[in-house]
């Protein structure tokens, strides 16, 4: 609307001047024409030489055309020898030089052209025609012109606002809605359908006359395939990770059975085991996290203190980390949550500390208003992990550093603080990681 605006100026602007010089053009036309017909005239030059008969002549020889116009004889002193009778109506004096003069006043424009006589005495003959001042200046904007120009254009403001709220409330609905599905795609979730007020658009007029319909139609048809994906790829991973534990269950039958007939080496068989035991335990933490990424909102929930729930931690981790866990209980408070959850959760955060960090060096829990905080001074985690924080498998290498994990613990933790409303804040760099989670406040009501 401002660039139709000032366009619109712009042709104004360029058409007055358009105008005010085709007018002036047609004025000094007049003029010149009137002065020709004079400078033609011998009856006009013999009445120069005698000023009484000047009028008569000018009469005579231009007849209607002379009405408007001005005219001035002067002599070679030019002092006013003949004047028409509508001169001394003129507030303004009329230079004899150059030969076309322009002088206005509040309410007139004049027009005047001097032409210098040939004969003995010398004469200057001013011809010239006296205008309203608005007929050449034509004044485009007044207090008339503006209020209705400013009224169309707060109308245009007003009916631009309201077409704009009106038009783009659905394409701001479908906006906010694909960026919740963004989130969703990130968590892992399925994307919920576009919403009732969206679809409506797709019937009736809409969908006959509007690209909108078309657009809501094709984003329905993409989510729909993204959930069908999602659905299908779930359903074959977790099928799978069951069909691997049966097999590795044969397998581990087998070795054991061999290494009592002493038909497989014992030192074969112990690595054997191990490796079975490993992979074993990925497929158990993969198929918890599933369960639990694709859980509802627990409903039977226990009040646990906080603080015995990570004593309790420390206390079995202590055996194997050789006391390198650092307690900071500075307040307790109440977690309602599935007690194999919360632990899980610890047990994950403080597990990862230990591994992840040199062995002199304490791995430090704090309890304070609300919050639990687990900090290590390890390598800190790298940036294709951070990037890609709650899915499983995300896992990184820092050069040099041999200590690898499978990704799952960290996606379990931001799983079940979605699950529960706990809000999970890490913070990394290259002197450690810290691991900050808020549990809600306590409903005193």
């Amino acid at each position: 609307m401002t660039t139709l605006i000032l366009s619109a100026i712009g042709i104004n602007l360029v058409h007055v001047k358009f105008f005010k010089s085709q007018r002036l053009k047609l004025i000094d036309a007049q003029i010149t024409e009137s002065s020709n017909l004079l400078l033609q005239s011998n009856e006009f030059k013999i009445a120069v030489q005698k000023t009484g008969a000047v009028e008569d002549v000018i009469s005579k020889v231009l007849k209607g055309t002379r009405i408007g116009k001005v005219f001035i004889l002067r002599d070679t002193k030019s002092a006013i020898v003949y004047q028409s009778f509508n001169v001394g109506l003129l507030k303004v004096e009329i230079p004899v030089t150059p030969e076309w003069v322009a002088l206005e006043t509040e309410t007139e424009y004049i027009r005047v052209r001097n032409i210098q006589l040939q004969g003995k005495n010398s004469r200057v003959l001013q011809v010239g025609l006296v205008l309203d001042r608005n007929f050449l200046n034509w004044e485009i904007i007044d207090s008339r012109v503006v209020n209705y120009v400013s009224g169309i254009v707060i109308a245009l403001f007003l009916a631009s606002v309201i077409l704009t709220l009106v038009l783009l409330s659905p394409l701001r609905l479908l906006i906010s809605h694909l960026r919740d599905a963004t989130s969703n795609l990130v968590n892992m979730r399925d994307v919920r359908p576009l919403p009732k007020r969206l679809l409506r658009y797709t019937h009736g007029f809409w969908a006959k006359s509007d690209e909108f319909s078309g657009l809501l139609e094709t984003v329905q048809k993409l989510i729909d395939r993204i959930n069908l994906n999602y659905k299908l790829t779930r359903s074959w991973t977790l099928q799978m990770a069951h069909e691997l534990k049966t097999p590795l269950a044969i397998i581990q039958a087998e070795t054991d059975s061999k290494t009592k007939a002493n038909i497989l080496p014992s030192t074969y068989s112990q690595d054997i085991l191990k490796e079975i035991e490993q992979m074993t335990n990925i497929i158990s933490q993969f198929l918890n996290w599933a369960e639990l990424e694709n859980s509802q909102i627990q409903k039977d929930l226990h009040a646990l203190r906080i603080k015995s729930v990570v004593k309790n931690v420390a206390a079995r981790l202590d055996k194997i980390s050789s006391q390198r866990i650092q307690l900071y209980l500075e307040s307790d408070f109440t977690v309602f949550a599935n007690p194999a959850h919360l632990d899980q959760l610890l047990m994950n955060l403080v597990t990862n500390a230990l591994k992840f960090s040199s062995d002199s060096q304490n791995v430090d829990l704090i309890l304070s208003d609300q919050t639990l905080t687990v900090s290590d001074s390890g390598p800190g985690l790298p940036k294709e992990v951070t990037e890609r924080l709650g899915e499983p498998f995300n896992v990184g290498s820092h050069e040099g550093d041999q200590k690898t994990g499978n990704g799952l613990g960290l996606a379990w933790v931001l799983t079940v603080g979605k699950l529960y409303d706990w809000k999970v804040e890490i913070r990394s760099q290259v002197t450690g990681t810290t691991i900050t989670v808020k549990f809600p406040k306590e409903d005193t009501t």
